[in-house]
């Protein structure tokens, strides 16, 4: 069993892994990003959107107005990014410095997942997620995905990871803060850093309550002060203009959404996590899977499409791209939406009684018996404390979505895949039939990933 943290890139061979990955990642992205290609709805965002925040904070330099944007999030992506254009970088130069973004999330979702296997086997868990439409397409359209996902895995991942307490606290109140000024919402990526300096059992940890309660305030404060400074600013969790749109008092189909997100992707890993287990788990796996397909089932999760209100869409650039107003669409401020993404497709071709879609409550409660079983693994080899703060983040993912009125999958596919992957590499050694179903269901889960990818991505990309 290898301890949180002896990282097996410590060898030589980490290094040539490293290496690899870069190399994938130039020859996958870049000729994507210089052939100029679009018509996505992440192309249609980098138009409508993020080339116009970056062209108005470039012409604002030195003092641009923060109170208002053209984006729902809060720009520290767009900052950076003003400061190239500033040095008269065009849009393809944009494109390609944002795009280090999506290497750094390679990068560190392998270097996490390599603290409790070998660096080969962490590529493969790495690489749903490195290879998922969201995140290739957010590196290849500049939007604030790549920049949010590989901040925020840092965040989680040091404070699983890291063996001394006091420094993971400063470097995660750091990271955390940074990953707050490029999305606001995920200030949830903090909570690992927060319960570990709260509640940590490692071995020699001997701090007293007032140590902890200063480690804490270390963890949280940065964070915290920059989401509350934007609040103020915005009068509300995001700028003005997009309020009536995504803003919601609570929207409860963002956990089933999680969940369901959880068991499609994680079922190709569960039979090499199931095979370990006793009787005994088994059984609490699934009775916490029933009780929560009861608590989904108390939602609305069948597919409703909203789009923006008309004052939002008319005027854009792709203004045609959100598509006719049908029967049943719903349309204007307020409403929440159920739907973007194949989840949300099957949702709405099965049935949903009430209101209460079959297929996602189903998924949902898949997606309990995956996390579930995923934890149980991890244990068995030490690693259930880990495991557990990062299902924690994730529910704490799953409870700020719900204050967004639109659940649209991909706010929530990749903290699937990534959880995925790294509850795999936690439960690694626990024994080697396990080890090898796991890994070959995460590969699979790859190839799936990269297929959408190739369609999805690839192809409007390359178009020209």
């Amino acid at each position: 069993m290898r301890e949180a943290g002896q990282a097996d890139q410590d060898a030589p061979g980490g290094w040539r892994w490293a290496i690899g990955l870069t190399m994938l990642f130039l020859v996958l992205v870049w000729p994507a990003i210089l052939a100029g290609g679009g018509g996505t709805s992440q192309a249609n965002d980098l138009v409508d959107y993020h080339a116009i925040e970056i062209r108005r904070l470039a012409a604002q330099w030195p003092t641009p107005d923060l109170r208002e944007s053209f984006t729902t999030t809060t720009p520290g992506f767009h900052l950076v990014l003003a400061v190239v254009a500033k040095l008269g970088g065009g849009l393809v130069v944009q494109r390609l410095v944002a795009s280090l973004a999506g290497w750094l999330a390679w990068l560190v979702t392998w270097r996490m997942a390599a603290a409790w296997c070998s660096a080969r086997v962490a590529a493969v868990l790495a690489a749903p997620v490195a290879l998922s439409p969201y995140l290739l397409g957010a590196t290849v359209w500049m939007t604030t995905d790549a920049a949010a996902l590989a901040l925020a895995a840092a965040t989680m991942g040091v404070a699983l990871v890291a063996r001394n307490e006091v420094r993971m606290s400063r470097v995660a109140g750091l990271l955390g803060a940074g990953t707050v000024l490029v999305r606001q919402i995920m200030l949830w990526a903090s909570v690992p850093a927060a319960l570990r300096v709260l509640f940590d059992r490692a071995k020699g940890v001997q701090a007293s309550w007032g140590a902890r309660a200063w480690r804490l305030a270390v963890v949280l404060v940065p964070p915290v002060a920059c989401v509350a400074a934007f609040f103020a600013m915005w009068g509300g969790s995001m700028p003005p203009r997009f309020q009536p749109f995504h803003q919601a008092v609570f929207n409860p189909a963002a956990m089933v959404m999680l969940l369901a997100t959880l068991g499609c992707w994680g079922v190709l890993v569960l039979p090499g996590a199931w095979m370990v287990l006793d009787r005994g788990a088994r059984v609490r796996c699934v009775l916490v899977a029933v009780i929560a397909m009861a608590m989904c089932a108390a939602a609305r999760s069948d597919w409703r499409k909203v789009l923006p209100p008309d004052e939002m869409r008319r005027g854009t650039v792709t203004e045609h791209t959100w598509g006719p107003t049908a029967p049943d669409v719903v349309k204007g401020a307020g409403e929440v939406g159920r739907w973007g993404g194949p989840i949300w497709e099957v949702a709405r071709a099965l049935p949903a009684p009430s209101g209460r879609s079959v297929s996602m409550i189903v998924l949902a409660g898949l997606g309990v018996v995956v996390a579930a079983a995923l934890r149980e693994r991890a244990a068995r080899v030490g690693h259930a404390w880990p495991a557990t703060l990062l299902l924690a983040a994730l529910l704490c993912m799953g409870l700020a979505q719900c204050l967004n009125a639109q659940t649209f999958q991909r706010y929530f596919d990749p903290w699937a895949l990534l959880a995925v992957g790294w509850l795999v590499a936690m439960g690694q050694g626990v024994d080697a039939r396990s080890d090898r179903w796991c890994v070959r269901g995460a590969a699979l889960l790859a190839l799936v990933q990269f297929g959408m990818s190739a369609v999805v991505v690839f192809k409007p990309a390359l178009a020209g």
